[in-house]
């Protein structure tokens, strides 16, 4: 195979991965009324002894699922840290559920039912 070949084939290839990631990330957006049962800070740490990465989250568990509430970056929503557990909220919700992986969908915005 040709060397402009395999270059045109590996920026299709990310391409396409990139379009996946955002498709999944910011599709299914989804607004419905939920039971809040639990809210518990989550604290990731990766990294070795040259650097680390620490991944700050709430996981919100409601009597329809688990949700991720992120802290920073695009998807952050620090109102939802407010959230009291026993209340019920309108939560709007966007993204793709895989739990066995830690990926949950993401709690864009709350309004108090």
């Amino acid at each position: 195979m040709r060397k402009e070949y395999r270059v045109v084939m590996w920026v299709i290839v990310v391409a396409l991965l990139v379009f996946g990631y955002l498709a999944c990330r910011f599709a299914n957006k989804k607004t419905q009324e939920h039971l809040i049962l639990s809210v518990d800070k989550v604290e990731n740490t990766t990294g070795d002894s040259e650097g680390f990465y620490t991944e700050v989250y709430y996981l919100v568990t409601t009597d329809k699922g688990a949700y991720k509430v992120a802290m920073d970056g695009f998807n952050a929503a620090p109102q939802c840290a407010g959230l009291k557990k026993d209340s019920t909220y309108v939560l709007t919700t966007r993204g793709i559920e895989f739990p066995l992986l830690g990926i949950y969908q993401n709690i864009i915005s709350v309004a108090k039912k």
